[in-house]
Parts: structure tokens; sequence; C-alpha cells
């Protein structure tokens, strides 16, 4: 349940923010916004205020605000009905769309003083009109003289339609939106650092390496514990924050890497490859304790009676170097008894515990998480609007270069597509972490949001049909060719970009449910550790 809250919580305030810049620029600029709606399909609830209808629908992947003049309405719009006049009284209201006219083409008709000069030519006949109102068709049958009172457009001529704004004034609708979603971590930040939030330790220290996994692509490059990590691919690091954004930034790439070792340095080369989470896995990690982190419900751990904070002394009598050391050793003894010497309180003791084995690999686990010193940073009012601000500038600078990078070397062929479709995460993924974040509290919660906030702003920037960076670039397209592109086109791009996009999240689906076979929380949460 708690899972299913804060994915709720987190796509609800993302879509929200996203659609409001939207609407609050749209309404600015006089356009007619029809709806605002959270979600997709069919509506759970809403009402109408004005012109607007606002809806909360079933889907929650989303949201849209409907202006009119987007999608090629044809017709005519009624905008005004003047009250107690003929028009108000056959039963015309304001925002009524006038569909067809019995007898009458209105393809062949441009302007609404045209339609009404075809009507009294016969002013005894009554016409059958279809009007369409809250989405639904109505007929009203109506004599000439019963369009009386009415100011009505063609779609060409309608002054609030979408389309008959100005070209700076369409982007500056479509590109609200992502704006919104960039400049939201700018409000989350601050109260994070009002509420505190608690970051790893290690991630301020230096990048020292603390363990190096046999047989992995750091290993055979010559790495090993104790080494000071200088540089990646030529960029200086000053800590293991540092390092993380170097690593994750570098799917599938070869990987120069400048290490400090006995005084001495040395650069070695090596491939960093994709795990099945679809991170960056090289094989390093920081030194550990072994002390005891967080206990899983349920798990070996639990049932013998480990608390947070024991010290793992050893295990059947063999002394414990590390966490690294401990969960070696813990992995090959998978459904065998062992026992545990612990320190506690200043007090030895013995645990005995029997290692359950791993769904996926079958390797003993015991249900621990290694315990980290945290920092808590939590501040005054005035002082955590400043460090938010601070902060959200440096993670929208961090994920766009992240994001560019990763782009650049896309295109360029230093990262395969491969690689690419394995770091595509989806919804699954976002409400598993959504529901890890919760339980770390609201300022975690917060925190992670506003670092997906950046995310969606800055995916929705891409030129792909169906996204806002798609409607930027048919902008620009119309501004250098002084004509908009034809709806035939529109609709052709439309349909590819549906397509791709749907292809995307099938693929995103897939990921996650291929990444949740493992330990995809401990390992997520190395690369959010990286931004806070």
């Amino acid at each position: 349940m708690t899972v299913i809250l804060a994915f709720l919580f987190v796509i609800g305030i993302l879509v929200f923010i996203h659609e409001l810049g939207h609407f609050i620029l749209a309404k600015w600029s006089g356009v007619k916004v029809e709806k605002f709606s959270l979600g997709f399909g069919k509506r759970i609830l809403g009402f109408r205020r004005g012109e607007t209808e606002y809806l909360i629908s079933l889907l929650p992947l989303g949201g849209y605000v409907k202006m009119y003049g987007e999608g090629g309405e044809g017709g005519f719009i009624i905008d005004n009905v003047e009250p107690s006049s003929q028009a108000e009284k056959v039963g015309f209201k304001s925002g009524d769309k006038l569909i067809s006219v019995e007898g009458i083409d209105l393809n062949n008709l441009s302007r609404w003083k045209q339609l009404e000069s075809t009507l009294s030519k016969n002013p005894e006949q009554e016409y059958t009109l279809v009007i369409e109102r809250d989405e639904k068709k109505l007929k009203l049958k109506v004599k000439p003289e019963g369009l009386n009172g009415i100011r009505a457009f063609s779609e060409k001529d309608y002054p609030r339609s979408f389309s008959n704004q100005s070209i700076l004034n369409r982007f500056r609708i479509v590109f609200a939106g992502p704006f919104m979603n960039l400049a939201l971590p700018f409000l989350l930040l601050p109260i994070v650092f009002m509420l505190g939030i608690n970051v790893p330790g290690y991630l301020e220290k230096p990048p020292v390496i603390g363990f190096v996994e046999p047989d992995s692509s750091a290993s055979r490059a010559g790495l090993r514990t104790g080494d000071k990590i200088l540089e990646v691919n030529g960029e200086s690091l000053k800590t293991w924050r540092d390092a993380n954004i170097a690593f994750q930034s570098n799917p599938d790439s070869l990987l120069k890497v400048k290490v400090e070792r006995d005084g001495e340095t040395k650069t070695l080369e090596f491939k960093a490859s994709i795990a099945p989470e679809g991170l960056v896995a090289i094989g390093i990690g920081e030194p550990l304790k072994a002390i005891v982190g967080n206990i899983l419900d349920g798990s070996p751990a639990e049932r013998a009676g480990l608390r947070k904070g024991d010290k793992i002394l050893a295990i059947n009598g063999v002394k414990v170097l590390d966490w690294y050391d401990m969960k070696s050793i813990i992995k090959e003894k998978a459904n065998q008894e062992v026992t545990l010497l612990i320190e506690r309180d200043n007090n030895q003791l013995e645990i005995k515990i029997t290692p359950e084995p791993l769904e996926v690999k079958g390797q003993g686990a015991i249900g621990i998480t290694p315990y980290r010193d945290e920092i808590q940073k939590k501040y005054g009012f005035f002082e955590s609007i400043v460090e938010g601000i601070k902060e959200a500038a440096k993670l929208v600078a961090e994920v766009t270069v992240l994001l560019l990078s990763f782009l650049y070397k896309l295109i360029t062929g230093k990262i395969s597509l491969g690689a690419a479709g394995k770091s595509i995460a989806g919804p699954i993924l976002i409400a598993k972490i959504s529901g890890a974040a919760a339980e770390g509290g609201l300022a975690t919660l917060l925190q992670f949001t506003a670092f997906i906030s950046i995310n969606l702003g800055l995916i929705n920037l891409f030129p792909i049909p169906m996204l806002d960076g798609g409607h930027i670039l048919y902008l620009a397209i119309e501004s250098i060719r002084k004509r908009p592109l034809s709806q035939r086109t529109l609709e052709i791009c439309q349909r590819v970009g549906f397509t791709f996009l749907i292809f995307i999240m099938f693929l995103a689906v897939y990921n996650d449910l291929s990444k949740l076979k493992g330990s995809i929380i401990e390992s997520i949460s190395k690369v959010l550790e990286a931004f806070r």
C-alpha cells in the first residue's frame, strides 16, 4: 500500500506541475482551455468551472490540457450567446461547437457571416443543426432568426484558438510544461532541508577503494583495495559523489581511471559494463565495516535476533575483515547454519543463523544492509531556502550534463543501443523506488520527486512527436517555412511518435520486471545517493 500511495504522490505532483505550466500560459495567452486532466482515459471525477472542465481520469501515468485548435476541430465555435437573445431561447450556449447544418456543407464556408447569409436566403425554413456540448452531440431545430445573438468563429478565425496564436505564444505554452518540471526542485529542495535529510557520509569523502570484486572489470584492469581514484576519463574527482556520477554516466564505455597508489599515480583502462539492473557495474565499492544497518522484515537476520548496529566479528570462528568479506562468506552458506560472533553494546555474543538462497543466483543471504555513517543536512528557514536553491541549481546542471553526455555518446557510438536500452526505467521501477523513498521519510520522497521531475522535464524536450519537444520542433520548422506543416504531415508524425513511445514503454516495463528479480533498491540507491 505504501508503494502505491508513494507512486501516486510522485506521479501526481509531476503530472500536475507539468500540466499546470501549459494551463497557466494558455490562460495567460487567452487560449480557450477546454479540459485540464490528471490521468488519461475514463473520467473518475471532475467538475466544470467557467469554460474549463477539471478531471481526474483512470490511468495515472500522465495528464493533458486540451486547448481549442490543437487538432483541427473544424466547424464553428460559438464564443458567446447574448442573454435573453433568440439564440439563447432556442437553446444555444457559449462554448457550443456547430458540427453540421442540414443541407449545407460547412467545409465550403470559412466565415460565420457566410453561414448566416446562406441560411437567411430561406428565412422561414427550419434547419437541423448538430452541436457538440460536453462531448455530447445535440440536435436543435432552428430558423435563421434563431441565430440572432450569437458571436461565433470558424476555427481559422477564432482568436482564442491555440493554432491562431503567434509562434512565440505557442512556444511559451508548450515550453511551460517542461519548464515547470525543471523549476519544481527549487520549491521542493528548500522543504527537504527544512525537514532535514540524512546523507551517507562516505559521499563527502575522497574516493578510496575499499573493495574490488574478484573477476570484475576493475579487478582485471588491476585496481586494488586502497587505491584513491583521482580522475575518470580526464575528469578530476574529489569525493565518492563525483566518482558515482562519473561511472554512471559512462555505461558500456572504455574508462581511463587514474589512481594514486603508494605515493605514485597509475592510469588503468577497462570497460564499464551494464549490470542486469541497467546500472554501470565496475566491481568496486567504498570501505564498509561489517556492521548491520537495516534488517528486512521476515528475514533470517530478524528471526535470529540481529539488531541494527551489531558488528559481525567472525563467522564459524573465521575472522571477518569487512562487509565484503562477510558477504562473500555468507553467500556460500545457503541453507547451512552458521555461527556469527557479534559485538553489541561492548559485549560479544554468538548468534546462530541459516542464510536463505536468493531466488536468482541461489546465493546465501540473511537479509541485512550495511550500516553507513550519515550526515544530517537540516537548516533554519532562510538558510534552507538558500541552500535548497543552490542544491536545486546544482542538481539541474548535473542531470542535464549527464543526460546530454549520454545522448552524445549514444549518437557517436560510444554507448551501444543495447546498453542504452537496459538503462531505460518505467513506471513499475518508479513505483518501487517511490515506496522505498517513502519509507525513508517525507524529505527523501520529496528529494526523489525533484530528481525524477528534472529527468521528466528534460526528456519532454526531446524532439520526438507526441512530446513537447516535438511540438517545439514543429514550431521551429513553421518559423523557417513561414507556414505550418500540413495536417496530414502532422498526423503521420504523431503516429510515428506514438509508436515509438509505446515501444519505449514496453521496453521500460520489460526492464522493470527484469530488475525486480534482483536487489534493485540497493543498486538504484547508489545512483540516487550520488545526487544528494
